[in-house]
């Protein structure tokens, strides 16, 4: 009896060992960002991989002072079913073909979820919860639902009804890049020390697929911005902004486009130098991405011209944007280094209500920042369909 219960164990050893073979296989498959942190949640939450009701990943931001949500598969509540789940097991899908999944979905996968995920930002501190705590301590946790509220400390995460979970660190060859948080939030199924060992092995492959194509979006990232600003450039914005025109087509949701430059810049380089100038631009830049949402996308034009893809945006949202932007640079601008204060006008247009192609979008804001400049600068002007005389 006990010799058929170690070989039952030793089974099913096997059977979890070589499932995370091919997990490690899978996540290897892809070095675009996003696709591998698709691949490491797919293989938490699908019944082919490990098969738990929800997984979240959090990545350590640029000054590696915050943990960010960046993307998570599974219900907000007990009730609701994951759409990418609904998929899988209606096609019948393996691991193999989860990447078809994530592009037949348009790269949108459980929106409600990342909606909510996209706006958690946890500063690395030991006052912060747990999730910050597997970071700094580089070691996984299992949280009971009693302490489940305490632990969280983050609103957001506390409005998923999160309660017994476990939190994993994500290790590259040097440095914990993230964490992974998992539950069971649809069948309460206990979490144990095994369940630990299980995601922590996943998790170790995980950390270095996602340490692979963190370098790698860096290397892309370096070639698409612009060297002075850090912003995207030119060539790069014309790409984003097609492909949210037509995420936005698909999903029927509107999209804005703000084109902004620093008033008298050429007077401002000849009467200052161009160190000057081009301090003047990085701080134009800086500002602007306080000022943008995380969704938002900034570009530099071409010179002192900026501009902001604002997908799901309105006209009138967008304009309240451009004039935060707007009094935020007038109001900063009078830095230390900055020897004349800075303004900017800016002009506004949308899809589709303005315009249903690119070029038109970007040619009806650009004519509202004429109007912005004629009209005196330092001040936003919004995209007016010339009237049209009846006969």
């Amino acid at each position: 009896m006990e010799e058929l219960i170690l070989q039952e164990e030793l089974r099913k050893a096997r059977q979890e060992l070589l499932l995370l073979y091919e997990i490690g296989n899978l996540i290897r498959k892809t070095l675009l960002l996003d696709e591998v942190i698709y691949l490491i949640l797919s293989a938490v939450t699908s019944h082919e991989g490990l098969g738990y009701n929800r997984a979240i990943l959090f990545v350590v931001d640029e000054t590696g002072a915050f943990l960010e949500g960046r993307m998570g598969i599974g219900p907000t509540h007990p009730e609701a079913s994951p759409e990418v789940w609904k998929m899988i097991e209606e096609n019948k899908i393996t691991l193999e073909g989860l990447l078809d999944v994530y592009h037949k979905a348009g790269c949108k996968i459980d929106v409600e979820l990342n909606r909510l995920v996209s706006m958690i930002r946890i500063p690395i501190e030991k006052n912060y919860g747990v999730l910050p705590e597997s970071v700094i301590y580089d070691k996984p946790m299992c949280i009971p639902k009693a302490g489940s509220k305490h632990a969280l400390s983050d609103i957001n995460l506390i409005d998923l009804g999160i309660e017994e979970f476990i939190v994993v660190p994500l290790r590259g060859k040097n440095v914990v890049l993230g964490a992974l948080l998992v539950d069971n939030i649809a069948t309460k199924k206990a979490l144990t020390d095994a369940d630990v060992r299980r995601i922590m092995m996943l998790a170790n492959h995980a950390g270095l697929a996602l340490e692979n194509a963190k370098t790698y979006s860096d290397v892309v990232t370096t070639a698409h911005q612009d060297s002075l600003t850090k912003l995207w450039n030119h060539g790069h914005f014309q790409h984003i902004l097609e492909d949210g025109i037509k995420d936005a087509t698909i999903r029927g949701t509107p999209l804005s486009l703000i084109i902004f430059d620093v008033d008298d810049f050429k007077h401002y380089n000849d009467t200052y130098g161009h160190q000057a100038g081009d301090k003047a631009l990085e701080m134009v830049s800086t500002i602007s991405k306080t000022v943008m949402r995380r969704m938002d996308n900034l570009a530099r034009y071409g010179g002192e011209e900026f501009v902001a893809i604002l997908p799901g945006t309105t006209k009138p949202e967008a304009v309240k944007l451009a004039e935060r932007l707007r009094t935020v640079i007038e109001k900063e601008s009078a830095a230390d280094g900055i020897p004349k204060k800075i303004t900017v006008s800016l002009g506004v247009s949308s899809y589709p209500e303005d315009a249903e192609d690119k070029d038109k979008l970007i040619y009806c804001a650009d004519g509202a920042l004429y109007e912005a400049k004629r009209a005196g600068k330092n001040r936003v002007r919004l995209y007016k369909k010339p009237a049209t005389h009846k006969r």
